[in-house]
């Protein structure tokens, strides 16, 4: 196709001459040689081996390829060329790689942890297939994604935070495929789960399995009662109740999930006409409400001993969203001109509910351990609400949900 688009290009411009030319350019310069390979894969890594334009073929153009290669008429790769398009046009739109969206409609199709890779993977489950369909179902599975993409909820909010976003991602897009009757009850499940298994201290690969069970038994049309109790069972099992009980009792500030611990908890105290996504950006701060060089003001240490500062400084009682330029701008004053830099200073009142709640405690020069001790409380107490969990002092539990 391109060599063909290149030759009327030439016609054009510079007549039959200039196909001649060209002709004659090619068979003195260029040097055919033939190696053939035994399987496609060895042809896929002999040519990233000998490509001289320092860039691979991502896994998407080696799919592209093997599914364009078995198209014979010219109005069929026309078609496949026009969908392929519209995706890589989607793609952009979502800051999505096709890689990526080709990886989690591999995660659907398989329902299990790939054994290899995307390439091998795909073009086994595509063998035998008419590429057409291929590519619209595939281009079908971008729409639904898209459509989870563009969703302004504060439960899908909630999860673009997450550190690994694939095992979502594709777990909602098969809801979507499937047509899954309870979406938002899906999102508040997943929600529970990947943020109680993070605050616990594992990492994703905790969930792994679990993650492409949930795929699975969401294309068996399980309900979401079952899919409830299947979770609750594993995070029993794995003690994650207690581990994050634990970790939200102990010092967090510098925790990965912090910001967006608080940026969920923000979610819940607007309703939803206020629903706007929060950037978890270099611009949004963590701050200490009692500060860190608390001791070098006076009125600081009127109300704290080494003791109690030492103990509550860093817990999350402690702690609320601040954009950067009022963290910046306040640093370590008093509670009282705390207060004014919240309500007054750069920029006007602070957009965050959260931290407007601390307003009417330093406007009267005040923020003890006391204060502390409750706003840790309500913090807790949100976050029990939010998960669906009951952390009663090590003994936390979900709620029963039958």
């Amino acid at each position: 196709m391109i060599f063909k688009e290149k030759l009327e290009d030439i016609k054009e411009k510079d007549g039959i001459e200039g196909i001649k030319k060209f002709a004659e350019y090619i068979l003195k310069n260029v040097e055919m040689i033939t190696i053939t390979c035994l399987q496609p894969a060895y042809a896929i890594k002999l040519f990233q081996v000998l490509n001289t334009r320092g860039l691979d073929l991502t896994p998407a153009d080696l799919i592209k390829s093997y599914l364009y290669s078995n198209l014979s008429e010219d109005k069929e790769k026309n078609a496949f060329k026009s969908t392929w398009d519209q995706i890589e046009a989607l793609s952009k739109q979502m800051g999505e790689s096709i890689t990526d969206l080709l990886t989690y409609y591999e995660y659907y199709l398989l329902a299990q942890n790939p054994k290899r890779s995307l390439y091998e993977e795909l073009t086994d489950k595509f063998r035998g297939q008419d590429p057409k369909s291929v590519i619209y179902e595939f281009k079908e599975f971008v729409d639904d994604f898209n459509e989870i993409y563009q969703t302004e909820s504060k439960l899908v909010f909630s999860l673009w935070y997450l550190p690994n976003q694939v095992f979502w991602k594709a777990i909602l897009t098969t809801a979507k495929r499937v047509e899954f009757h309870d979406f938002d009850g899906l999102c508040n499940e997943l929600r529970k789960m990947y943020y109680s298994y993070w605050l616990a201290g594992y990492t994703t690969s905790k969930v792994k399995q679990l993650s492409f069970n949930l795929i699975g038994w969401l294309k068996d049309k399980k309900g979401l009662n079952d899919i409830k109790g299947e979770i609750n069972k594993k995070m029993a099992l794995d003690n994650v109740y207690k581990s994050m009980n634990e970790n939200l009792q102990n010092d967090v500030y510098g925790e990965p999930w912090l910001r967006p611990l608080l940026a969920i908890i923000e979610y819940r105290q607007t309703d939803n006409s206020k629903i706007s996504f929060i950037e978890l950006n270099n611009k949004l701060h963590v701050d200490h409400i009692l500060p860190v060089k608390w001791n070098e003001q006076v009125e600081w240490k009127k109300q704290w001993t080494e003791q109690q500062a030492t103990k509550w400084l860093h817990k999350i009682g402690n702690l609320t969203l601040l954009s950067g330029i009022k963290n910046i701008a306040q640093q370590n004053d008093p509670p009282l001109k705390k207060a004014e830099m919240y309500k007054k200073g750069h920029g006007g009142t602070t957009a965050f509910e959260i931290s407007k709640m601390i307003i009417e405690k330093l406007e009267k020069g005040s923020w003890t351990e006391k204060d502390v001790e409750e706003r840790q409380r309500w913090i807790i107490g949100q976050i029990e609400t939010i998960l669906e969990v009951k952390l009663n002092g090590g003994t936390a539990q979900a709620y029963n949900t039958a």
